[in-house]
C-alpha cells in the first residue's frame, strides 16, 4: 500500500496530467490553469507542489531520456555483433514509444521549449543517446558488418530522425505491435548499413 500512496502522490498525479495535457496540447497550448482545471484543484494550489510549468516539462523530458538514454549505453556496451545490437537498440526505442505513446511524443518533441540550463541539459542528453548509435556504426563499419563506405554521420541523423518520429504515426491499438514494427523498422533501417547487401 505504501508503494501505491507514492506512485499517487499529488506530484506525480500532476505529472501525469501535465505529460496527457503537453501532448493532447503541446506545452505552448496548454495553461498551468488547464493542468489545475484537470487535476482538480485551483491554480494557486498547484504551486504547493511544483513551482512553474517548465519544472513539469523538465522532470517529464528528464525522465523520458534518462530511460532511453540507459537502454542504449547497455546495448551499445555489449559484444553482440554491430547488426544485432543496432537492431535492438531500433526495437527498444519502438517499445519505449508503445508504452507511453503520449509521453514519449512530449519527450522527443516537446523538449525545444526549455530554457536556459534545463534546455542545455538536455542538449547532452540527446549528443549522449547520439553517441551510443555511432559507436554501434562504428564498431559495424570497423568489423566488415556495415559497409566501408557507408557515411556513419548520415546513417545515425537518418535512424534517429526516423526513431523520433515513431509516436507520430504508432498505435498501439493498431494491427501490429510493437515487436513486430520494430522489427520491420529495424530491417528498413539497417538494410542501407549491411556489407554486401546483407
Amino acid at each position: 500500500m505504501s508503494t501505491r500512496e507514492k506512485l499517487n502522490t499529488p506530484r506525480e498525479h500532476i505529472l501525469e496530467v501535465a505529460t496527457h495535457l503537453f501532448g493532447e496540447k503541446g506545452y505552448t497550448g496548454t495553461t498551468m490553469r488547464d493542468i489545475a482545471s484537470a487535476v482538480g484543484v485551483l491554480p494557486g494550489s498547484l504551486y504547493a507542489h511544483i513551482d512553474g510549468k517548465e519544472t513539469l516539462l523538465t522532470e517529464i523530458v528528464d525522465a523520458g531520456f534518462d530511460h532511453f538514454l540507459a537502454t542504449a549505453a547497455e546495448i551499445a556496451s555489449t559484444s553482440a555483433p554491430a547488426d544485432e545490437r543496432l537492431r535492438r537498440a531500433i526495437k527498444e526505442h519502438v517499445k519505449a514509444v508503445a508504452d507511453s505513446r503520449e509521453r514519449t511524443m512530449v519527450v522527443l518533441h516537446q523538449w525545444r521549449f526549455l530554457t536556459g540550463a534545463n534546455y542545455d541539459a538536455v542538449i547532452e542528453k540527446r549528443r549522449d543517446y547520439q553517441e551510443s548509435f555511432e559507436r554501434i556504426v562504428d564498431d559495424g563499419v570497423e568489423s566488415g558488418i556495415f559497409r566501408p563506405d557507408l557515411d556513419r554521420h548520415v546513417a545515425v541523423f537518418a535512424i534517429l530522425g526516423a526513431l523520433n518520429w515513431v509516436p507520430e504515426w504508432f498505435s498501439p491499438e493498431g494491427p501490429v505491435g510493437a515487436e513486430e514494427v520494430g522489427e520491420r523498422l529495424a530491417d528498413t533501417l539497417l538494410q542501407g548499413c549491411m556489407s554486401h547487401g546483407g
